[in-house]
C-alpha cells in the first residue's frame, strides 16, 4: 500500500513509488513513473462502475423505508463507451504532457529561469510543444459530463510527494490534476482567483492572500504568475467546466480567457481540458484556439439514442432496481415511454424511473407502467419541456438556446407524493402491526409457560414468572431467553451461564429422541411429549 503524508496546512499526498514503463519514451521520467498503470478497459469499466445495494426482499418493506432505498439509484453509474474513450484520452494526455517536463532534464531547470523573466516582464514565452495538448468536450447539460471527469481523476492521486528517485534527491510536489469551474461572469481574474484556492487548499500554500488579493496586479500580470505556479507544482491536467459562462464574458473576454488557456499549453505544455454546453461551441470560431482545444480530439456528447448500445446497457441496469411489489420486465411499450420522457438524457431517466416508482407505490399500484411514467413526466417536467422539445426536434438552433437544463429536483415530488398517503391507512397499518406484536407475545407466553412446567415449576408459579420477566423486560423476543431468566428466578440463581448450560440440556433435541427410542416411542411422540411440538396447545403454523 501507497505511505500517505499529511502537508502541513493542505491535503494528503501519497509518497512516490515508480514502476518501470512499458512505452519507450514515458522512461526515465519521475513524473510518469509515479503515475498509476495504464489501465485495461476492464479496469476501467470496475473502478468507474457504481450500483447501488438491493435485496429484492426489500421489495415488501413499508413504504416510507422503500422511499429511501429507491434514492439509491442517484449513486447508479453505469460504465459506457464514451466513459472508456474518456479515459483514455486523459490517460494520454497527462502522460503527454510530462514528456518535456521531465525534472531529470537540463530544460526543466532551465523552464524556472525563464519562468521568473515571464513574471519580471509581465508577459510569457511560449515554447510550442510538439505533443497533443488539449481536449474540448460539448455536451448539454444531465449527460453526466461533469461526474464522468470527476470520476476519471478519481482514479489517480492528486498530489504526489518525491522525495528520492534512484538515489537522486528528488524534493517536490506533483499534482496530477487540477479541476475548476469558470466563473459565472466568465473573467480570468475570477478563474485564476479559483485557481489560487485549489493549489492552497493542496499545499498549504498562501498564493490567494499574496497575489489574488492584491489589487496591484492585473489579470495580465498574473498569468505569467499561474503558469509559474502550475510549472512549480508540476500540474499535470487542468480541467476547466462550465466554459459556456465565457459568452457572458464582457466584449473580448471569451477570447482573452482561451487565449490564456493556450498561452499555458505553449508556455509549460500544460494539457487543458474545456467542459461546456453548445452554447460554448461558438467560442472556438477561431482556428488557432480550435485546434488547440482539440489536441485529443473534441468531443460531443449527445444524448443516448434509443437504438444505440449505450441506451440499452444503462436501461436494462438500471431496470433490475425495482422496489415495487410487482416489478416489471423492461417491455418496448416501458422503453418508449421512458425515452419519450427522458429523450436519452441520463440524469432525467434515472429521476423518472425514481420518481415513476415512488408514484407507483403512493397510488398504491405496486408497478411500472407505460402510462403511469407518461403522467409523471408530464406532470414533474414541466421546466424542461421546451428543451426536450428541441431535442426532438434536432435543430441544432434551438438545442443551443435551451442547452443548460434546469436539473430536475426529486425532493418536492417525494414529500408531496408521501403527503398523499392517507392517515387511515397508515392507522390501520400502525394497528395490525401492533395487533400482531400483541399476539406474538401471547404465543411467546403460552409456549414459555408450557416448557417452564416441563422443568418442574408449578403452573400457577410458572405464568406468574412469565407474565413478570414480560413486563421487566418489554422488547423480549425469544422463547428461551423468557425461560432462562424465569427459570433463573425460580431457583434463586444468578449464574446465567449455568442456568443456560441446565435448558440447553433439558432441551437437547438428540437427548430427548434417544432417551424416547429406549422405551419403544417415536422421535415425534418423543419431541411432542417433551414440549418441542407444541401443536397441541397453540394453533396451526403458530409455533416459534
Amino acid at each position: 500500500m501507497n505511505q500517505i503524508l499529511k502537508i502541513p496546512n493542505g491535503t494528503e499526498a501519497q509518497a512516490a513509488v515508480y514502476t518501470e514503463q512499458v512505452v519507450s519514451h514515458y522512461k526515465n521520467n519521475p513524473l510518469i513513473e509515479a503515475l498509476p498503470p495504464i489501465f485495461s478497459k476492464e479496469e476501467v469499466i470496475q473502478s468507474l462502475a457504481s450500483y447501488p445495494f438491493f435485496d429484492p426482499e426489500e421489495r415488501y418493506a413499508d413504504s416510507h423505508y422503500r422511499f429511501h432505498m429507491i434514492q439509491q439509484l442517484l449513486s447508479y453509474f453505469q460504465p459506457l463507451p464514451i466513459h472508456i474513450d474518456l479515459e483514455m484520452r486523459i490517460s494520454r494526455l497527462i502522460r503527454q504532457g510530462y514528456i518535456s517536463r521531465n525534472p531529470m532534464t537540463p530544460q526543466y531547470a532551465a523552464s524556472f529561469v525563464q519562468g521568473y523573466e515571464d513574471i519580471r516582464k509581465k508577459q510569457i514565452t511560449s515554447f510550442p510543444q510538439g505533443s497533443s495538448s488539449g481536449l474540448t468536450i460539448i455536451g448539454v447539460s444531465g449527460m453526466g459530463k461533469s461526474s464522468a471527469i470527476n470520476r476519471i481523476l478519481s482514479m489517480m492521486p492528486q498530489v504526489i510527494c518525491h522525495s528520492d528517485y534512484r538515489g537522486t534527491q528528488l524534493s517536490m510536489y506533483q499534482v496530477v490534476y487540477l479541476k475548476l469551474d469558470c466563473p459565472p461572469d466568465g473573467s480570468i481574474r475570477g478563474l485564476i482567483n479559483n485557481f489560487f484556492v485549489e493549489i492552497d487548499k493542496l499545499l498549504g500554500t498562501d498564493y490567494l492572500k499574496r497575489f489574488g488579493k492584491n489589487g496591484k496586479l492585473s489579470a495580465a500580470s498574473l498569468i505569467p504568475i499561474v503558469s509559474q505556479i502550475a510549472r512549480n507544482c508540476n500540474l499535470g491536467l487542468l480541467v476547466v467546466d462550465e466554459i459556456q459562462n465565457l459568452s457572458l464574458a464582457k466584449s473580448g473576454g471569451a477570447e482573452q480567457m482561451l487565449s490564456f488557456f493556450v498561452t499555458l499549453s505553449n508556455s509549460i505544455g500544460l494539457p487543458t481540458v474545456l467542459i461546456g454546453t453548445p452554447k460554448a461551441m461558438s467560442l472556438f470560431s477561431e482556428f488557432r484556439i480550435a485546434r488547440r482545444g482539440s489536441g485529443q480530439g473534441d468531443m460531443v456528447w449527445e444524448p443516448m439514442r434509443k437504438d444505440g448500445q449505450s441506451w440499452k446497457l444503462f436501461l436494462e441496469g438500471m431496470w433490475d432496481y425495482q422496489w415495487l411489489r410487482k416489478p416489471t420486465p423492461l417491455t418496448e411499450e416501458l422503453n418508449d415511454a421512458i425515452y419519450e420522457a427522458s429523450c436519452g438524457i441520463t440524469d432525467i431517466v434515472v429521476k423518472v424511473f425514481i420518481m415513476s416508482q415512488i408514484k407507483a407505490i403512493t397510488s398504491g399500484i405496486e408497478e411500472l407502467t407505460p402510462q403511469l411514467i407518461r403522467n409523471v413526466a408530464k406532470e414533474n417536467l414541466k421546466l424542461v419541456q421546451p428543451m426536450l422539445k428541441a431535442l426532438r426536434s434536432g435543430n441544432p438552433v434551438q438545442i443551443a438556446k435551451y442547452s443548460d437544463i434546469q436539473p430536475v429536483q426529486i425532493d418536492g415530488f417525494l414529500a408531496t407524493e408521501q403527503s398523499k398517503l392517507e392517515l387511515g391507512s397508515m392507522l390501520k397499518t400502525f394497528q395490525k402491526a401492533h395487533q400482531d406484536q400483541k399476539n406474538g407475545i401471547e404465543r411467546l407466553k403460552k409456549d414459555a409457560i408450557v416448557r417452564l412446567m416441563l422443568l418442574g415449576v408449578p403452573e400457577k408459579e410458572a405464568r406468574f414468572l412469565i407474565q413478570k420477566v414480560v413486563d421487566q423486560n418489554p422488547k423480549i423476543q425469544k422463547v428461551n431467553e423468557m425461560i432462562q431468566e424465569a427459570y433463573k428466578q425460580y431457583l434463586g440463581i444468578t449464574a446465567d451461564e449455568k442456568i443456560a448450560e441446565k435448558v440447553e440440556d433439558e432441551f437437547d433435541l438428540r437427548l430427548i429422541v434417544n432417551k424416547g427410542r429406549e422405551v419403544g416411542k417415536s422421535a415425534y411422540q418423543s419431541l411432542k411429549e417433551a414440549g418441542i411440538i407444541v401443536s397441541d396447545f397453540l394453533n396451526a403454523g403458530d409455533a416459534i
